[in-house]
């Protein structure tokens, strides 16, 4: 079949450079209409029970995670100067397109009887203070309104918030970063003007934080993997056309990557972004293998046409079945039904076949069309230093295997006792440096209000103005009472607290009047209530729904850890079930943060899954490639150390399974079978060369592709290496983890897998083995040396 290929390519050169010249146009076109996701990577199901419970609570109540939050730690703040300047700040911040609203001391409401009896909304403050003694009875005033405590202000009116609303049609579009980085710019102005640190945090800054450094790091990667590997391959090959040309082949991959992600309909993401860079480093070693083995045909007859006719044949094949292992390794993932992991599984598969198409027809062409190499260009294949490093390995597996097995024992259970030691998380700063002023403001949140991440309890009372029962506001205070107390949730808002207000302000906000109405007081405190739509409802209409039959608690977590989020669900769910009988009421526990729980408990079961489903494929795959299951047992051995060493050093490190460091696993095992496969393939050419003997066999496929797979790691382990100058730590984290297992890999596959088929000579060679099914290397070909005289005469 290859042959008729590498006929089909040599044949048809401009049709083909056609084809791919067009084919890269429009997917450049394509790739200039991909947008940015502008939201949190969505990994749980659509169909999930956590997913749909938050669904229909934003449906029920509106937005949700809509709140920048401003916040200043200023003793001077109740000052005239001060009020006057925090005033001018909410003002102009209010004024940006996409702001819904903004709430300061100096603007939110009180309440008051008018004439009729009826409290009304009037301005907290109606003209700002002129002297210190207005600017005192102010702070005086606010401190006697229980109801913005924790809100607005903490520690005696010390630290003040402000709370920016966006609009609800602007949180998931590219406006989003206009608005956040316009009220961004206008708090540096600020502090550059005043003097006064304002922080600057809550859901939308995070997100938006998170979309403009992805922006960022796309391009870097993609520059930064492109001047590495343009390096290295300059450095092995010794040519400088070899490194264009290989650059040439990845950078229409990548081209093909963007337009992929926009032709699918897909956006962006922190998963997806990886896509690019990733195609480069898995694409280049497509290219070492074919250009080495040209050299190396063109060095051993000197005839072009036919070295570049025997490397379509000879790697060809093999070739095509790595880059399908490796495909698979990360079309796994598209049965996770998550969809961000769907999203990825399909466009980095895809892209890796797509690329090894484009290397198998670009380099050959465009070699047909140069002068052949000189020597200097195939010398690096006899570099002493890399023979002494060869002869090195195969003395080891001739010499020293027990040596290998005892230290392949002492690794793998070293790593396993690691592996217990793993911990996971999922917090949204995790990735964040802790230098960076984003995590930094979080922090300052956390330690002055508690946290910023929504937590939403919904209380279904299954009737119409169940919440304004005064047996349902006397569970939900209880609640809330109790929640209060816990050292990592905000102060909690809800019907109650509004309904507490009223009561305060029908008895001339005295102070000690903020609780719920006795019976004698309810009927006066609720008639006094403003109608809204024609029914009795609290001004924060978002705190009940429109018939009143559902209530909703809601207040902030601090950015905690997977593990402790799970204590404090359980610990809450067992409150919650305490107070609220379930016959009576229905309470669910939803928001931000148990969404981003689930979606983490979510990825590590389908990190088990796709990655028990690689392997599981994979050795399918290599059963049918070498019709032997005892072949297959002692090929996936040298590629499940690696893995285990990688689970370890997390272990020992402190590195948590978490969203961004989930895909190290499946990312690895797919490439790092790749090596096993190439030395399989020559392995079982030369037991055929070397009358089926398995030791010299073992041998010589460590010396003839133990050059090609020491660079293609090189280059894998300095393109993932380039991830270290991410600022999302778990980037960073992928990007060494995924190295050092290629690299444990590459020494593993030309050790540990040539020990073990010599010292299980008898148990592996079968005829089974010996008759595969497929024929990996085709041998010498009768039409060579036509092809060649074919190709010379024309």
């Amino acid at each position: 079949m290859w042959t008729v290929i590498a006929r089909i390519i040599l044949r048809n050169k401009i049709l083909l450079l056609l084809g791919v010249a067009l084919a890269t146009a429009f997917m450049g076109f394509k790739a200039s209409e991909i947008k940015i996701s502008y939201q949190f990577a969505r990994i749980l199901p659509i169909d999930d029970t956590v997913n749909i419970q938050y669904q229909d609570f934003l449906k029920t109540f509106g937005a949700a995670g809509n709140t920048i939050v401003m916040g200043t730690e200023d003793e001077d703040f109740f000052t005239p100067g001060r009020l006057a300047l925090w005033d001018a700040l909410a003002r102009e911040i209010a004024d940006i397109p996409g702001i819904e609203n903004v709430l300061s001391v100096t603007k939110t409401y009180d309440l008051a009887l008018d004439s009729n009896d009826v409290l009304q909304p009037i301005p907290f403050v109606e003209v700002l203070p002129r002297t210190q003694d207005e600017a005192n009875a102010l702070k005086q005033k606010l401190l006697s309104r229980p109801f913005y405590k924790g809100l607005l202000y903490t520690r005696e009116g010390e630290v003040n918030l402000m709370m920016v609303n966006l609009a609800k049609d602007q949180l998931y579009n590219k406006n989003i970063i206009r608005i956040v980085e316009a009220v961004k710019e206008i708090s540096d102005n600020f502090e550059r003007e005043t003097q006064i640190e304002v922080h600057v945090s809550g859901l939308p800054y995070i997100r938006m934080a998170n979309t403009q450094k992805l922006k960022n790091e796309v391009y870097l990667f993609i520059f930064l993997t492109i001047a590495t590997t343009a390096i290295l391959l300059l450095v092995f090959l010794k040519s400088f056309r070899a490194m264009l040309i290989a650059l040439t082949v990845v950078v229409i991959g990548v081209a093909f990557s963007f337009g992929l992600i926009s032709s699918l309909g897909f956006s962006i993401t922190l998963l997806s972004s990886l896509i690019p860079p990733l195609v480069i480093v898995i694409g280049i070693p497509n290219c070492i293998f074919l250009i080495n083995k040209y050299h190396s045909e063109y060095k051993e007859h000197g005839g072009k046409i036919l070295a570049l006719h025997r490397v379509i044949r000879k790697v060809g094949n093999v070739t095509l079945i790595t880059n399908v292992t490796t495909a698979l390794g990360f079309a796994a993932f598209i049965l996770t039904e998550s969809q961000a992991l769907v999203e990825f599984g399909i466009v980095a598969s895809l892209n890796i076949l797509v690329v090894f198409v484009i290397s198998i027809i670009l380099i050959p062409i465009i070699y047909t069309y140069l002068t052949p190499p000189k020597e200097r260009h195939y010398n690096h294949l006899d570099k002493k230093w890399l023979n002494e490093m060869i002869s090195t390995l195969t003395w080891s597996v001739q010499h020293a295997r027990p040596l290998v097995y005892i230290l392949s024992f002492v690794v793998a259970v070293g790593a396993i006792y690691g592996i217990s030691k793993i911990e996971t998380t999922g917090n949204l700063t995790e990735d964040f440096s802790k230098d960076d002023p984003v995590f930094q403001d979080v922090k300052f949140m956390e330690a002055q209000f508690k946290g910023v991440i929504p937590i939403e309890i919904i209380i279904d009372t299954h009737k119409a103005k169940g919440v304004q029962k005064a047996s349902t506001l006397k569970r939900m205070d209880k609640l809330q009472a109790t929640l209060d107390t816990f050292p990592n949730i905000s102060r909690s808002l809800s019907m109650v607290d509004f309904v507490k207000s009223a009561t305060q302000a029908f008895f001339d906000n005295d102070p000690s009047f903020y609780r719920l109405p006795t019976s004698n007081e309810r009927a006066f405190v609720y008639s006094s209530l403003p109608k809204v739509d024609g029914a009795n409802v609290s001004l924060l209409s978002s705190l009940v729904d429109s018939i009143g039959q559902k209530g909703r608690i809601t207040m902030q977590l601090a950015d905690i850890s997977t593990p402790e989020m799970k204590i404090l669900e359980r610990q809450i769910t067992d409150i919650v079930m305490d107070i609220f009988p379930k016959e009576k009421y229905e309470v669910t526990i939803t928001g931000a943060s148990v969404v981003f729980l689930k979606g983490t408990d979510y990825l590590i079961k389908n990190l088990i899954i796709s990655l028990a489903l690689a392997v599981f494929v994979i050795a399918i795959i290599m059963a049918f490639l070498f019709g032997s299951i005892r072949m297959v047992f002692i090929s996936l051995l040298p590629n499940i150390i690696p893995l285990l060493v990688t689970g370890g050093l997390m272990g020992y490190f402190g590195i948590p399974i978490k969203p961004s460091t989930i895909l190290v696993f499946s990312i690895a095992f797919g490439i790092s079978v790749d090596d096993t496969i190439h030395y399989l393939a020559k392995y079982r050419q030369e037991l055929k060369a070397n009358g089926w003997k398995i030791g010299p066999a073992a041998l010589a496929s460590i010396r003839e592709t133990g050059v090609s797979m020491f660079y293609t790691s090189v280059v894998l382990f300095s393109g993932f290496s380039i991830f270290i100058w991410s600022e999302f730590g778990g980037t960073i984290a992928l990007g060494i983890l995924v190295s050092l297992t290629l690299f444990v890999a590459m020494v593993s596959n030309l050790v540990l897998l040539p020990s073990l088929l010599m010292s299980l000579e008898r148990f592996v060679t079968s005829r089974e083995f010996n008759e595969n099914l497929i024929e990996i290397y085709e041998g010498e070909s009768e039409e060579d040396e036509s092809l060649e005289n074919e190709h010379t005469q024309s």
